[in-house]
C-alpha cells in the first residue's frame, strides 16, 4: 500500500482515511495476500493529518482525533503481517502507524516526529 498524496506529505485527510479503512478490510481477507507493506509516495511516509480540514470545520479536529486512534488500531489488528517501508518524514498518524506495525524498515532520510507533544494532545 503507498499512501499517494506527496504534494501534502502524504498527510491523511477523512477520504484517504475512510479509503485505507477499506483496503485493509479487503486485504485481510484475501486469501492471496500474505502481508502488507506501507509507504509514502515521494519525500514522506506521512506527515500526519491535514490540518487543513480541521482549520475549515473546527468540529472536525475531535472527529480527527478519534479517526487517528482508531486507524492505528486497525493496522495493530490486522491479521496479517504489516511492514513498514518509512522513506521520509513520519508525524502524527505516521508516527502512530509506526508503532502499530509489526516491523519497519527505515530509510537513512526516515525522520519521525510527535506534533501533538507540543500542541499538547496526547
Amino acid at each position: 500500500m503507498t499512501l499517494n498524496r506527496p504534494e501534502v506529505l502524504n498527510s491523511v485527510n477523512m477520504e484517504m482515511r475512510s479509503e485505507i479503512a477499506g483496503i485493509l478490510e479487503a486485504l485481510e481477507v484475501d486469501p492471496a495476500v500474505r502481508l502488507l507493506i506501507v509507504t509514502g509516495a515521494g519525500r514522506a511516509f506521512c506527515s500526519g493529518a491535514d490540518i487543513r480540514e480541521a482549520v475549515q470545520n473546527p468540529d472536525m479536529a475531535k472527529l480527527i482525533n478519534k479517526k487517528m486512534i482508531s486507524m492505528a488500531r486497525l493496522f495493530y489488528e490486522f491479521e496479517k503481517p504489516v511492514i513498514g517501508a518509512i522513506n521520509g518524514v513520519s508525524a502524527g498518524d505516521g508516527s502512530q502507524w509506526v508503532l502499530a506495525f509489526d516491523l519497519n524498515i527505515a530509510s537513512e532520510k526516515a525522520r519521525f516526529g510527535w506534533p501533538a507533544t507540543y500542541l499538547g494532545i496526547l
